[in-house]
């Protein structure tokens, strides 16, 4: 142990004696109410960590001392980690209640789901357990690693509630059982706390918004390990995190959850209720919910004074948030937001300073105030709670939308949109033979008036306790009320800023590319889904080679695995048949001649790990269609890739490339920034990944040398993949790689003269035909698809257009819209327009995306022609 160690193992260890004598009126917290008392014989947080709460930043190492010697010396209080982070970290929940409920434990669970699931239970079993079941209270901290002082009020309410002796304690510990997640994004806040440990200093801490300690380094802390923000991952749940968090939640089914978050510094508290747009599946009884605990939230803010606000700011329209996920459970969801003090002590626009310590105390005050009233609305909650659930089994069974059928396809999208949905605590049924159903609807369609089901397609019943979930989720389009529309329409024309918060379109459906129907009515011969089919099997050994059909995600991961072990593979443009195994255009294939000696094993394992088809192939010689000798075969190249960070890139765009390539396609990148670009040596890279960046800022950093270099480079063999922005920033004429430009707009979209109005479309679907010959479409059999839009950036088609240039086109105007709003005149300005457009610049190329493919990980349908632009760029 080294010196540094043992000095605080030793500060510790004392702190920890002393609290063990401490005296009631010693052992307490900074924000206890008047007349608390406490048990002497738990650690107070200044005991431990060394300072009171509020007095700096609380590192993870040191929560994570405080909440083991807290569980150590409480018996109200359970700690269980639920998962690790990409970087290592626990992720816990801290169970605290009375030692009678704690004992009881695994009754209460049972409780808890019996009512969460109503079916199969009389009136009076459901009447019975809500009688005797605690309130259930999650509450989670700092979701956003800057948004610090919500972990720091967590650690304040866990001492309160494993040491309170007072009154109000004991009955919160009787009445509920409180689920703490006290640090939601552990690596984004060990970001922070770096920070501001590298920056401080003895003299104090700077209170100037643009001090080190107040801006942080590239690109912030508020995000995860791959630059995500987790607090729009919880159906996705592409991250640890988010998986044994929502894993958790379904074990207790809530009745109450708050996310406690941090907003602008001159701002000052929010809470519940929120404003529009409501997501229109949001169950009955949360408004009146809202304003109970708003009311307490309020009372106990007066007591000091404190000003706060509601009904603005902040919606519950998208699925996804922390508070709006829980929602769609029938929990009571609730956001809270305390006014930022940045690095600790930042000046607000008022001339105030703003602390972490008031930032705090705000938290905790509304926390416990939260708490409490749960405890004292314990069985009216919980019979709301219970009603929620009954109900979205009832009201779902009406219709008009009663269920959704996914169809299941050869390349696994459906099958892993099961998954999802199951991991969400949804039902999903697989038909066990076909059935006829009338009047189904198809996603982005029309009306089918008859239609054979065929077995094995999946349907997921709405008319379920987790119905107002599923139908938020798998809906075609979520609904926006007219009033809000022409709202927002009034707001843009007299130039004010609009109030989409996040995405107006998600449909998983949509974004994972699965057919699907909307249906009245539940088919016959159905079964539920308890597991997932597993596809691979072993072929027999080949003399001449192997192949494996392209465009789903296991095979993507199988080329990937492929190229990095060096294995020589082909790619097969046109379609052909090798006795039983039919392959479509862009077909992989694996000759054992010229490969390495162990080819076949090597093959063989990388195909199980991938989950791959994989088919013997007997001869070069096929049964229909082209010979496997064929010129038009050719190699792949294996793709050296570098993906551009640092700043003036787009943290969370670079985290999604970078999520991209390590989780789902499996192929190593080298993270470099762009004075590397600008000035290092790209010879060892022939694949460079630009993310959304701003075209005026990335020419800033590069200069007029360092792009000449970059487009040098192009033309010398390189591949450039651009998304979003960064698209913008290649199609200027002065880079000279592309023939495609940014379209400007001249005209208002009101006809009334001046400036253009903003049109950012906020996150919609949009439809785009296909040019299926293109191998960056290899493996996707659509002519049409739903595609991703996030912006109002959009692109030229040049009058030289040729061929294999536009591969994907937004569809005109007439059909462009999907799902999400558009604002009036974006359909036109949309439609027709290029999203992925390729083009060679001498002896290599660009492969430019409109938009952002794989945007949060979500957008599983265009995921495959992103690793095509990466695996196969550089081979035709």
């Amino acid at each position: 142990m080294s010196t540094s160690s043992f000095f605080r193992s030793t500060l510790a260890a004392a702190a920890f004696a002393a609290a063990l004598v401490a005296s009631p009126a010693q052992a307490q917290h900074a924000f206890a109410d008047p007349g608390a008392t406490f048990d002497p014989r738990v650690p107070t947080p200044a005991q431990i960590l060394g300072y009171d709460i509020g007095a700096r930043f609380t590192p993870q190492r040191a929560m994570m001392r405080y909440i083991e010697r807290i569980a150590a010396t409480s018996k109200r209080v359970k700690v269980d980690t639920v998962a690790r982070t990409f970087e290592g970290r626990e992720m816990l929940i801290i169970t605290i209640s009375s030692e009678a409920n704690m004992a009881r434990l695994a009754e209460i669970q049972r409780d808890a789901a019996r009512i969460a699931d109503p079916r199969g239970a009389s009136a009076g079993d459901i009447d019975a357990a809500v009688k005797r079941i605690p309130s259930i209270v999650w509450l989670e901290h700092s979701v956003h690693g800057g948004e610090a002082s919500g972990a720091e009020a967590g650690l304040a309410l866990l001492y309160q509630l494993a040491a309170g002796t007072d009154a109000d304690t004991k009955l919160a510990l009787d009445s509920t059982v409180v689920l703490i997640d006290p640090n939601e994004n552990p690596d984004g806040r060990e970001r922070h706390t770096h920070d501001i440990e590298r920056n401080w200093s003895s003299q104090g801490v700077a209170s100037e918004p643009s001090a080190l300690n107040n801006a942080g380094s590239w690109p912030g802390p508020r995000t995860s390990h791959y630059y995500f923000d987790l607090n729009r991952d919880w159906y996705a749940q592409s991250h640890p995190e988010s998986k044994g968090r929502v894993s958790t939640y379904m074990k207790w089914w809530p009745h109450v959850a708050v996310d406690l978050h941090e907003q602008g510094s001159s701002s000052s508290f929010y809470f519940a209720p929120p404003r529009e747009p409501d997501n229109k599946n949001n169950p009955a009884h949360l408004p009146k919910w809202f304003d109970i605990f708003a009311a307490a939230h309020g009372a106990a803010f007066d007591v000091h004074g404190w000003s706060y606000f509601r009904r603005e700011g902040y919606d519950s329209f998208y699925p996804g948030y922390g508070e709006g996920w829980p929602m769609l459970t029938g929990a009571i969801g609730m956001l809270f937001e305390s006014a930022s003090s940045s690095g600790g002590a930042v000046m607000r626009n008022d001339g105030t300073l703003r602390t972490l310590k008031q930032a705090a105390f705000e938290h905790f005050t509304a926390e416990w105030a939260t708490v409490k009233t749960s405890a004292r609305r314990r069985t009216d909650l919980v019979r709301d709670y219970a009603a929620a659930r009954a109900n979205a089994i009832t009201v779902h069974a009406k219709g008009p939308l009663r269920a959704v059928m996914l169809v299941r396809d050869a390349q696994g999208r459906a099958d892993s949109l099961v998954q999802k949905l199951r991991d969400n605590g949804i039902e999903v049924q697989r038909l066990t033979a076909d059935a006829s159903v009338a009047n189904a609807t198809m996603y982005a369609g029309g009306m089918v008036p008859t239609m054979t089901a065929k077995a094995g397609n999946y349907v997921v019943d709405l008319a379920q306790p987790q119905g107002y979930l599923a139908k938020a989720l798998l809906e075609p389009d979520a609904a926006l009320d007219s009033a809000f529309i022409k709202f927002e329409l009034e707001l843009r024309r007299t130039g004010q800023r609009n109030r989409f918060y996040d995405m107006t379109a998600w449909s998983l459906p949509l974004a994972w590319r699965v057919d699907a129907y909307a249906l009245a009515a539940v088919p016959s011969s159905l079964a539920m889904v308890t597991d997932m089919p597993r596809t691979f099997a072993a072929p027999a050994r080949s003399v001449y080679g192997y192949a494996f059909a392209p465009g789903s995600e296991a095979s993507i991961r199988l080329l990937a695995s492929l190229l990095t072990d060096s294995v020589r593979v082909w790619y097969a443009p046109y379609s052909f048949t090798s006795k039983t195994n039919k392959f479509p255009n862009g077909a992989f294939v694996i000759r054992t001649a010229l490969n390495r000696a162990d080819v076949h094993d090597v093959v063989m394992r990388r195909a199980a790990e991938a989950g791959a088809q994989l088919a013997s192939i007997p001869s070069a010689g096929v049964d229909e269609g082209t010979d496997l000798g064929s010129n038009s075969v050719i190699p792949v190249q294996r793709p050296k890739v570098a993906l551009l960070g640092g700043a003036p890139v787009n943290g969370s765009s670079f985290g999604f490339a970078w999520y991209a390539m390590d989780q789902r396609i499996g192929y190593a990148s080298t993270l470099v920034d762009a004075n590397f670009v600008a000035s290092g040596d790209m010879s060892a890279f022939n694949t460079l990944i630009v993310p959304s960046v701003q075209a005026g800022a990335l020419d800033r950093v590069l200069g007029d040398a360092g792009r000449a270099r970059l487009a040098e480079w192009v033309r010398n063999g390189g591949v450039l993949i651009t998304m979003d922005a960064a698209s913008a920033w290649v199609a200027q004429e002065r880079v000279g790689l592309v023939r495609t430009r940014v379209k400007r707009d001249s005209t208002r979209a009101d006809s009334t003269g001046g400036a253009p109005l903003p049109g950012s479309l906020p996150g919609v679907l949009a439809r785009a035909t296909v040019d299926s010959l293109s191998p960056l479409m290899a493996g996707v059999l659509n002519r049409e698809m739903p595609v991703f839009v996030n912006s109002d950036r959009v692109f030229t088609i040049p009058k030289d257009l040729a061929a294999g240039d536009a591969v994907m086109r937004f569809a005109p105007a007439a059909r462009v819209r999907i799902a999400g709003y558009y604002w009036p005149e974006a359909a036109a300005k949309l439609g027709g327009s290029p999203y992925l457009w390729t083009e060679r610049a001498g002896r290599g190329r660009v492969i430019m995306f409109a938009h952002d493919p794989v945007y949060r990980d979500q957008l599983r349908g265009t995921l495959p022609i992103f690793a095509n632009a990466v695996l196969l760029g550089g081979s035709y």
